[in-house]
C-alpha cells in the first residue's frame, strides 16, 4: 500500500458511517415526527433533518475525494476492470443511453457535482443523486449513486 500522511481507509469508513447512518436513519425519525408531534416543530426538523442531511452531504464529499486518493495511490479502479467491477449506479447522459458507473466516475460525479439530493423512496436502497454542474460540457445530466454497492466496497477496504 502507498505511504500517505493520513489513514486513507479508516476515513473512508468515518464518512460511509455518516452517509449510511443518515440514509437509514432519516425515514424512521420521519415516521416518529409525523406520529408524535403536531405542528410545524421547525427546531426539531432543524437537527433531525436539515443539520444531518448536511452532515451527510459533508461526509459524501469527503468520501469521494479520499476514494480518489485511494484509487490513485492503489489503482483500484484498474484492478476492479480486471475482476469485475460493480455497477456502483446509473448515469444519466444528456445526448445518450444511460451508462453504469464504475468506482472512478463514483467519486468524480460527487466532487463534481453542482447539488447532492437524496432519494430514499425504495426501502433499503437509498440512492445519491449528483446534479451535473455543466451539462453541455460533461455531457452527463446526473448521476444515481447506489449507497448500498458503495457501502459494499467500502466494507472490503482494510483500515
Amino acid at each position: 500500500m502507498s505511504q500517505f500522511s493520513l489513514p486513507l481507509t479508516q476515513i473512508i469508513h468515518e464518512n460511509l458511517s455518516v452517509v449510511m447512518n443518515f440514509a437509514f436513519s432519516r425515514q424512521p425519525l420521519e415516521k416518529l415526527v409525523e406520529t408524535n408531534f403536531r405542528g410545524e416543530w421547525k427546531y426539531l426538523r432543524k437537527p433531525l433533518f436539515s443539520m444531518s442531511e448536511q452532515h451527510a452531504f459533508k461526509a459524501c464529499i469527503e468520501l469521494a475525494v479520499f476514494m480518489r486518493l485511494l484509487d490513485d495511490g492503489e489503482n483500484i479502479s484498474g484492478y476492479l476492470r480486471q475482476t469485475g467491477e460493480p455497477n456502483f449506479g446509473r448515469l444519466i447522459m444528456k445526448d445518450k443511453p444511460d451508462e453504469e458507473l464504475k468506482l472512478r466516475e463514483v467519486a468524480n460525479k460527487i466532487i463534481h457535482a453542482s447539488d447532492l439530493a437524496w432519494d430514499l423512496s425504495t426501502e433499503n436502497k437509498p440512492i445519491l443523486i449528483c446534479s451535473s454542474r455543466d451539462t453541455e460540457k460533461w455531457g452527463w445530466i446526473r448521476a444515481e449513486i447506489d449507497v448500498v454497492t458503495l457501502a459494499a466496497f467500502c466494507g472490503q477496504l482494510i483500515s
